[in-house]
């Protein structure tokens, strides 16, 4: 048996080499045998020698074969949506609190309608809710602008010569802002379930054990129907002062609930770019955004019948900070207690 011979013996499946290879292996041996005289000494060490040279040959030869077969494609393992999901709330869950005395969420409202004017306007403006450590609570809403957001309508409105599109900054000096409909709420997740701040901090952080705790809050005589009361209260608690490990599992607990699908890749009509939690609502379908990296939620949002999004609420800042919240001047009705 020679040195292709063995190849052969041990790797059957290889393809056989082919003649240039072949020729270029032979000549890699003879070119390492070494020239000498034979003496009876060595003629004794002869065999060794022969079966040192079969075995190299039998090494080049298969690096050589193995270097030629093709290695098969590595095919990418497919991540759905619910993986993603849960991986970003894993990371949601391991972030670490920043410490203060006032939570504060800041939040921008898009609508985009029509005006009196006959323009499709989108209309902007900044809500915010805040709780301190006395019970106080601060809610208000100011509306910010609107503007033509179509080529067309913005033709036709600098034609009218850009005349001052209300609700806006400086459309009413006597109101600028007005309070917000959270602030009565406060910290109510739905019907018959108000926690106080300690108990909303204290709630569960794993997605069956907080359902069950709502739900020891439902009163089937009272509340809605069970399904829609649930998924009302995780989807407030989402974006509530709870803390992050219970805001992941509100996540966990809708994504399971029936109705609710988690969606990657919503239409980025506003800027909001991650996975979503999509369900149908009285209001049609609504999309609670999520930031795939961070976990984090980044707003809600409503397409319409035809899949454009015309309203959305855009979670600019949240968190705590010693920083007490000042209502705008002349708010009215923009602060409260517990």
């Amino acid at each position: 048996m020679n040195e292709f011979q063995v190849i052969d013996s041990v790797m059957p499946d290889v393809p056989p080499p082919s003649a240039e290879q072949l020729l270029a292996a032979r000549e890699r041996i003879l070119a390492a045998a070494p020239v000498s005289h034979v003496s009876m000494a060595g003629a004794g060490r002869r065999s060794w020698t022969g079966m040192a040279l079969v075995a190299a040959a039998v090494v080049l030869v298969v690096g050589v074969v193995v270097a030629l077969v093709p290695r098969s494609a590595v095919k990418p393992v497919a991540v759905t949506p619910m993986q993603k999901l849960e991986a970003a709330a894993a990371r949601l869950a391991a972030t670490p609190e920043a410490n203060g005395r006032y939570w504060r969420r800041a939040t921008e409202h898009v609508v985009r309608t029509k005006s009196d004017h006959g323009y499709k306007v989108e209309e902007r403006a900044m809500e915010v809710l805040a709780f301190g450590p006395d019970r106080e609570v601060y809610g208000w809403h100011e509306p910010v602008s609107s503007k033509p957001y179509t080529a067309e309508d913005l033709k036709a409105w600098r034609r009218d010569g850009s005349p001052k599109l209300c609700p806006a900054r400086g459309c009413d000096k006597n109101m600028p802002a007005y309070s917000s409909t959270d602030l009565e709420a406060g910290l109510e997740l739905a019907d018959g379930l108000k926690p106080t701040l300690t108990e909303l901090r204290s709630l569960p952080k794993e997605p069956a054990a907080l359902k069950a705790r709502l739900l020891e809050s439902y009163r089937p005589q009272v509340d809605a129907e069970r399904e829609r009361w649930l998924k009302e209260a995780a989807s407030r608690l989402i974006t509530s002062p709870a803390e992050p490990g219970t805001r992941a599992a509100a996540y966990l607990l809708l994504a399971k609930e029936p109705g609710i699908t988690v969606v990657d890749d919503v239409p980025r009509t506003f800027g909001l770019d991650g996975l979503a939690l999509q369900d149908k609502t009285g209001q049609g379908v609504r999309q609670i955004v999520i930031d795939r990296k961070t976990g984090h939620v980044l707003g809600r949002q409503w397409p319409a019948p035809d899949g454009v999004h015309h309203r959305a609420e855009i979670v600019r800042k949240v968190g705590w900070s010693d920083v007490r919240p000042v209502p705008p001047a002349g708010c009215v009705r923009c602060t409260t207690r517990l």
